[in-house]
């Protein structure tokens, strides 16, 4: 979290003062990003409060500002004397400019470009401003001296539409006639990777996801489509609605929602996590809708339009709220929010940028008027004492927003804003790094273990006993329960039954946790949690695949819908983006999370129902088990079956699970038994597992690997010890008929299984002796 700055409330002047002489030493140093800055100073402060400090929008403490001039090498007695100057509201001699920052820069114009300027960001810390234009270019200006910084950027063919920084400003994306979005290091100018290409006509619009994971562009095509920012691929198909080209595009502040514009007259609205349109379009403007732009708090969408207006609409209700904002003699076309929200800035066809009031849709004074063209953009800075505009007259404005229009107290308040959602941020960015890390480390211990196991040859162990507890009993399905599975954190459970439901317990009561979830129209036959443990999906007799919120028990979208039969199987990838799904019309289905959509074609291959399906603990490949006698590995990023498909049952397969090391199979089957599979190989390792004495259904893992796990048309449950294939002890028995579902709480302690007398059953005390 950032630290807290001083409570002084230091004279504009000398804060600004301050402010101008730290952001000139850091541009001197070469900007180091501020997580470099960080580490310089020990980590003395965060790269957060770095940041902070560098703005210094209020007067930081005098300490935090020693240590970042010391990382920069500066003048520490210059630095000291400002900040006291700041602190007691005077200047000091002649150490800083005695007019406020925004006095500084009324009216400065930017010239360079030699046609028109269509798109204008401001980089989150707001020392830099980027424009793009039709000459071909874009360009990056200082925006405390109005100079151009370095050479343009070029290599869009045609014109360029649309800029937009990455939230911590270390990229730079651009929107191109050429079909192309582009990202650009803003550190040394060059272009990063190869565009981004897929759209089919011009792309217009161009906005990342507020933690910066994901990039979205419009295009001329009637599409929009988003982007891996890390890795430059499409993610899924391209969001479609539009009947027309797509024009603007915008995330809401906390990143679940993307807002759209279009010829269409229409503005559209879109979940983030499954690429689905959210409700009807918002219709109202009566002719071609350009800009987009969410409030600071997210509450409000503006939207303006070739019908001369502005549109402020509810993102809640999706209701435009009052009239239009009107005044605009022609066409408008860029809408921009201040930072605080109480003001809103549009640009004009008339030549003309207005300033209105976010709460009463009141003009602000006067047009601003200098440009001698239309006026295609509009941004504010950062800290809001500054508006940037672009024009046909192929200039880029910096106007100074007057003291008296930006309210002491909702500065204050959207500074806090900011500073909250710049740690929200970094804690994103924290828990990302984390999760990758944890992969990294996940597959080393998975490659050593085997590593181990091949070179070690332990001696033939004795059987060892199990003391396994009674079973607690989970009533409340009124038929058969066929799935079961276990929350990643391990304090829920998930079962999917015959009677349509799906349910949630708590673990520690054995509780059922709110209604059941319905939305089925028949059997339900698999559960799974996605990997983070926020979704749940479930597979139907009724073809469908579902996902539920599992706080609140909702459902996420609409069904995901393809197969052609039953869907008996639902497994979630490791990185939780994909899910696979097995069903009776004998194919494999894999689906996006994010926008609910079905990846390429069925995979197909097998030549009856496919029962099973696994994904291998790195995510690589994929297991499927079918009616065919057979069991098949697919490559997951190529969706080919990898090598021959494994036989060695003699009906059909059934259960199907990786070891945790990910070097072995499991499979159940009709034939009784259960077999081991070596991935590298597809050889079945040893021989069968033979105790059961009617049909094998379930099948797992215990998480060390060491125990497996299977259920039966015989009623029972029974525990096999890997490294000799013998049963470990008697069969677990209290289930009064066929047992179906098993899983391994994620600590190994626990059993839950499901069976045809509509019970859960929780197996405690899995304590080897």
């Amino acid at each position: 979290m950032p630290e807290q700055p001083s409570s002084s409330s230091p004279d504009e002047d000398a804060l600004a003062a301050l402010r101008t002489r730290l952001q000139q030493l850091h541009r001197r140093r070469g900007r180091p990003s501020y997580r470099d800055l960080a580490k310089q100073t020990g980590k003395a402060i965060s790269h957060t409060t770095v940041g902070e400090v560098l703005r210094c929008a209020r007067l930081p403490r005098l300490g935090q500002v020693e240590v970042i001039v010391e990382a920069l090498d500066g003048d520490m007695e210059e630095f000291r004397a400002l900040w006291l100057a700041a602190d007691e509201g005077t200047l000091p001699p002649p150490t800083a400019p005695t007019q406020s920052a925004a006095d500084s820069h009324a009216d400065t114009v930017l010239a360079g470009h030699t046609d028109t300027v269509f798109g204008v960001a401001f980089r989150p810390e707001g020392y830099l401003l980027a424009t793009a234009s039709d000459d071909g270019t874009v360009r990056l200006w200082e925006t405390a001296t109005g100079q151009q910084l370095g050479a343009p950027f070029i290599k869009h063919v045609g014109p360029v539409y649309a800029v937009a920084f990455h939230p911590d400003g270390h990229l730079l994306a651009t929107a191109g006639d050429d079909g192309t979005v582009r990202l650009w290091d803003t550190a040394t100018g060059r272009q990063i990777g190869d565009p981004l290409t897929g759209h089919t006509n011009i792309v217009v619009g161009v906005a990342f996801h507020p933690d910066g994971h994901l990039l979205a562009s419009a295009g001329g095509d009637g599409t929009v489509r988003l982007w891996e920012t890390a890795t430059g691929q499409q993610i899924g198909d391209p969001l479609t609605g539009h009947t027309d080209i797509v024009v603007g595009v915008a995330f809401h502040p906390d990143g679940h929602l993307l807002a759209t514009t279009s010829y269409d007259h229409t503005v559209r609205l879109w979940d983030t996590a499954t690429g689905r349109q959210v409700g009807d379009p918002l219709t109202g403007h009566t002719n071609i809708v350009y800009g987009v732009a969410f409030h600071p708090d997210g509450h409000l969408l503006a939207t303006t339009s070739y019908d001369h207006t502005v549109r402020l609409w509810d993102t809640a209700t999706r209701q435009q709220i009052g009239d239009p904002l009107t005044g605009h003699t022609n066409i408008v076309l860029g809408v921009a929010f201040h930072p605080d929200g109480h003001l809103l800035a549009s640009a004009g066809d008339d030549g003309t940028v207005r300033l209105w009031e976010t709460a009463t849709g009141r003009q602000i004074g006067d047009p601003l008027t200098g440009h001698t063209d239309i006026v295609a953009g509009v941004a504010f800075h950062p800290e809001g004492h500054l508006l940037a505009t672009t024009s046909y007259d192929k200039t880029v404005r910096l106007r100074a927003i007057p003291a008296a229009l930006r309210p002491a107290a909702a500065s204050a308040a959207a500074r806090r804003i900011t500073e909250l959602r710049t740690a929200l941020f970094a804690l994103q960015r924290s828990h990302h790094d984390l999760r990758r890390a944890h992969g990294h480390l996940r597959r080393e211990r998975d490659d050593l273990a085997v590593r181990v196991e091949e070179l070690s040859t332990p001696p033939e162990p004795e059987q060892r006993k199990l003391i396994v507890y009674a079973a607690r009993v989970l009533t409340g399905h009124t038929d058969t329960v066929v799935g079961v599975a276990f929350h990643p954190e391990g304090r829920l459970l998930a079962s999917a039954g015959d009677d349509g439901t799906v349910r949630l317990w708590e673990i520690v009561t054995g509780r059922q946790v709110g209604d059941p979830l319905t939305g089925h129209a028949n059997l339900v036959f698999g559960v799974a949690f996605h990997p983070e443990g926020h979704l749940l999906a479930s597979a139907g007799d009724d073809g469908t695949v579902r996902l539920w919120e599992i706080v609140t028990g909702r459902q996420v979208g609409d069904p995901l819908t393809g197969h052609t039969g039953s869907v008996y199987g639902v497994a979630f990838h490791p990185e939780g983006r994909l899910l696979a799904s097995a069903g009776d019309d004998g194919t494999v289905r894999l689906w996006e999370i994010v926008t609910g959509r079905q990846v390429g074609d069925p995979l197909t291959g097998h030549t009856g129902s496919v029962y099973g399906v696994a994904f291998h603990p790195v995510g690589d490949l994929l297991a499927t088990t079918s009616s065919d006698h057979t069991v098949r590995l697919w490559e997951t990023a190529a969706r080919q079956q990898v090598g021959d498909s494994l036989i060695g049952h003699t009906g059909s397969v059934y259960g199907v699970a990786f070891h945790p090391f990910g070097h072995r199979l499991a499979t159940t089957s009709s034939d009784h038994t259960v077999r081991l599979w070596e991935i590298a190989t597809g050889r079945q390792v040893g021989d069968p597992l033979i105790g059961h004495t009617d049909l094998v259904f379930g099948v797992a893992f215990h998480p060390d690997g060491h125990l497996l796990a299977t259920t039966s048309d015989d009623g029972t449950v029974r525990l096999w010890e890997i490294v000799t294939g013998r049963q470990v002890g008697d069969p677990l028995t209290g289930h009064t008929g066929s047992v179906y579902g098993v899983a391994f709480h994620p600590e190994g302690h626990l059993l839950a299984t499901s069976g045809g007398d509509h019970t859960v059953r929780l197996w405690p005390g899995l304590t080897p002796q």
